[in-house]
């Protein structure tokens, strides 16, 4: 492993164990046993640390992001990999609102990537619609239900902080299932069926 991806490596534990203004690049530089001056030759300063690992985690979920889900088997699948993928990047997730306030440049590429991340839900949706696996029949319900996922998807961590709910990698698939739990309601009987071969 070369000293880049060990600094990152290193800040993402320390991140997830604390938060990211507690670890400073000095603190992740004494714990990976090197100087801060080796450290600040890779990464000039912890925003790009932080950067860096928000391209890897987004990488990790989409690897290709042109993927769309075509089946309900492949959602859910996709729903799985997200949970395990946000748990390993869980300080993202319960700081970037105050990550994106303080980096310019992660906001703009942050909005990019969530802006394409809707678009390919509302395209996804569609599809299941036209396929009659579910019943979308309002022009707004699919830029709605693409909103609820989104938000349970990106919220759901700050969500169980808020609650003093603990914060393990079973409480993060909460999230996911109360997104299946607002598709549910939108899916037809051949839907329905075809769910239930999923869960069974």
């Amino acid at each position: 492993m070369s000293t880049k991806e060990r600094i990152l490596e290193t800040a993402l534990a320390l991140f997830n164990t604390s938060n990211t203004q507690a670890a400073t690049t000095n603190h992740i530089a004494s714990a990976m046993g090197i100087s801060p001056g080796n450290l600040h030759y890779h990464y000039k300063n912890r925003e790009e640390i932080i950067f860096a690992l928000y391209e890897q985690m987004h990488q990790k979920l989409f690897p290709d992001t042109s993927f769309i889900p075509q089946t309900l088997h492949s959602l859910n699948e996709q729903h799985k990999q997200f949970a395990l993928i946000s748990w390993e990047y869980r300080f993202f997730y319960k700081e970037f609102l105050f990550l994106l306030s303080r980096d310019e440049k992660l906001k703009e590429r942050f909005k990019t990537d969530n802006l394409a991340y809707k678009k390919r839900i509302e395209t996804m949706l569609l599809d299941f619609h036209t396929k009659g696996w579910m019943h979308l029949p309002l022009d707004n319900m699919i830029q709605h239900l693409s909103d609820t996922i989104l938000l349970f998807l990106q919220f759901w961590h700050p969500f169980l902080e808020s609650m003093g709910a603990p914060m393990d990698a079973y409480a993060i698939t909460g999230g996911i299932r109360r997104i299946e739990g607002s598709l549910r309601s939108f899916l037809t009987p051949e839907g329905l069926r075809i769910l239930a071969t999923l869960e069974g």
